[in-house]
């Protein structure tokens, strides 16, 4: 939206730049110049209410996950008409698995909630690991850390849609593994904040 309404402003800073003697040139282009205004306010006014609706769904999240984030299990951030919420492995499941914990789905739930709220909105569950390799127990089902993520990305999809009512078609999934860390993974606690969940609800494309 904003990259279509900077278009607009430029067309109609050139037309107005454009100087002509010629009356039915120019009331042409007067005509064109007063279309391009209109739809210039038009996205605006959208963008002021898209604008409106973020702040609303924060404002949900936050005071749903208040208990979560005071703990430093979960996480929120705004980037562009995105919320970003990641949430910890460790709330969502036990050491290896892929199936939510009681934990999990408490956290998992309250989101589904607010997302429920804002039927427009997108929904992108990314599933993320630390640099560690899968236990040798493990291996036959998750041969890297990519299916383990992409699992675990799916088992929040599957949560959401089968248990909350989610339309599908909002929904994705993706297995990103160890490959984008947002900690150094030589350390416990820098391989703690690696393993999580990310969900990115944002606008439909």
């Amino acid at each position: 939206m904003r990259s279509r309404l900077l278009i607009l402003v430029a067309v109609l800073v050139a037309l107005l730049a454009m100087g002509c003697s010629n009356k039915k040139v120019m009331r042409e282009k007067d005509a064109q110049i007063a279309q391009l205004e209109g739809q210039i306010a038009d996205l605006e006014q959208e963008n002021q209410a898209d604008k409106a609706q973020i702040a609303q769904l924060n404002e949900e999240l936050a005071n749903a996950l208040s208990e979560y984030e005071t703990k430093e299990q979960v996480w929120r951030e705004e980037k562009d008409s995105y919320t970003i919420v990641s949430v910890s492995d460790a709330v969502l499941f036990k050491s290896g698995s892929t199936k939510l914990s009681a934990s999990g789905r408490d956290v998992v739930d309250k989101i589904a909630q607010v997302a429920e709220n804002h039927p427009d909105r997108e929904i992108r569950v990314e599933g993320h690991t630390d640099n560690k390799g899968i236990l040798t127990p493990y291996l036959t089902k998750y041969p890297s850390n990519w299916e383990l993520a992409a699992h675990r990305a799916c088992a929040v999809v599957h949560y959401m849609v089968q248990k909350k009512g989610i339309d599908p078609k909002r929904m994705s999934a993706a297995g990103y593994g160890e490959f984008q860390p947002i900690a150094e993974n030589d350390t416990p606690e820098g391989r703690a904040k690696n393993r999580r969940v990310v969900i990115v609800i944002g606008p439909r494309l």
